[in-house]
């Protein structure tokens, strides 16, 4: 058992030198979107490992979204994806009871430096499709709830390109589910909302933005989300307010 026990311990250890060797040469560019690798052959004998060691180090690979295997054809590098997260941050806010305020609290971390970070660094140019898809919400304020969550989704991810930092846009993508769920969650709750309170706040991001003002952009995107907060509260006290969507 014990020597079982070690060659499994073993053979772990070995796929996780593979897969970091794929991942550092990734991170260093020498493997390259659209790449292919070395094969299966190739890289065990390279790293001194046998082949299905490789084997198991692609198949994590390519569910970290690093690589692409097909059938017949050689495993390719990906570029950066987000899906590996964002399949986590879905189940994760779906997973507790506590889960629609939790996702507001963790995009009120991160939104409220993008603001910022928008305001300073942001064009004219990078700013229109910000205001576009805030009058895409004024325009739906009375009508199309589908087209005004559209408006509203767009306006964060507009955001996110203004800020200046790929990171932050790449997690602000991976959020995508997550945040279209607390804007559905939130936005059902028609008795507890303002529709032209929400445009004019969503009104107040663009105006700090288009100053070049952080420290505004900062205020407007906290005031912005402590609205949310009472919207909440409300859920929490009663529950089946949740099976609106």
């Amino acid at each position: 058992m014990a020597e079982a026990s070690q060659t499994t311990s073993d053979k772990q250890r070995l796929t996780e030198t593979v897969t970091q060797f794929v991942i550092d040469r990734v991170g260093e560019r020498v493997f390259r979107p659209g790449d292919s690798l070395p094969s299966e052959s190739d890289l065990a004998r390279q790293l001194n490992v046998s082949k299905p060691v490789v084997r198991e180090a692609l198949g994590r690979l390519a569910a970290l979204g690093i690589v692409q295997i097909q059938q017949g054809k050689p495993t390719t590098i990906q570029g950066l994806s987000v899906a590996p997260l964002d399949q986590f941050l879905r189940l994760a806010v779906r997973a507790t009871d506590n889960g629609l305020r939790e996702a507001v609290e963790l995009r009120r971390a991160i939104e409220v430096e993008v603001a910022a970070l928008a305001a300073e660094r942001a064009s004219l140019l990078q700013i229109e499709p910000v205001e576009a898809a805030v009058e895409k919400m004024r325009q739906n304020v009375d009508g199309n709830f589908e087209r005004w969550l559209q408006g509203d989704f767009a306006f964060h991810v507009a955001l996110a390109r203004c800020s200046g930092n790929s990171l932050l846009e790449h997690l602000v993508s991976a959020l995508a589910d997550t945040i279209k769920f607390t804007q559905r969650a939130l936005g059902v709750q028609r008795d507890l909302r303002d529709p032209l309170a929400t445009v004019a706040r969503h009104q107040a991001i663009v105006d700090a933005l288009k100053a070049h003002d952080p420290a505004a952009a900062r205020i407007a995107m906290t005031v912005h989300f402590a609205v949310s907060d009472a919207v909440i509260n409300e859920i929490a006290r009663d529950r089946r307010r949740l099976e609106r969507f």
